[in-house]
């Protein structure tokens, strides 16, 4: 019984510990971030930036972020050509899910400048512009 017991946990230690193992993979660099309404604010009017909001077509008008373009959610992935891949994306939504759908899938198109803004428009208190 005690074999057992250390063949068990020598095994753990060694998953644990490979660095070849899932867990510790080197990071390509090919993921996105979550950032927040002051950090969002920081990037308007950065020349090297897109905004891209995906709300329905009458929330945008209503009210986006100024020099945001409009590529709603459900045409985003047979839109996302439109985007430029040397820029940063901010994606932007009413409460942060679809750009987290958006954002993973900017990523796996080969993006490697991302983000979503976390709460999206319902916790957005700075300017809007409208349509």
């Amino acid at each position: 019984m005690p074999i057992i017991f250390i063949v068990t946990l020598a095994l753990a230690v060694l998953v644990i510990i490979n660095p070849f193992t899932s867990e510790t993979a080197v990071d390509d660099g090919a993921d996105w971030e979550e950032i927040n309404q002051e950090e969002v604010k920081k990037e308007i009017g950065d020349e090297t930036v897109e905004f891209v909001d995906l709300r329905e077509k009458e929330l945008y008008e209503e009210g986006h972020i100024s020099g945001a373009i409009h590529i709603p959610y459900e045409d985003f992935q047979q839109r996302y050509q439109e985007l430029s891949d040397e820029k940063r994306i901010i994606l932007i939504c009413h409460t942060g899910r679809m750009g987290v759908e958006s954002a993973d899938f900017l990523v796996s198109q080969g993006f490697d400048d991302v983000a979503n803004f976390g709460g999206g428009m319902a916790v957005w208190e700075g300017p809007l512009e409208t349509s």
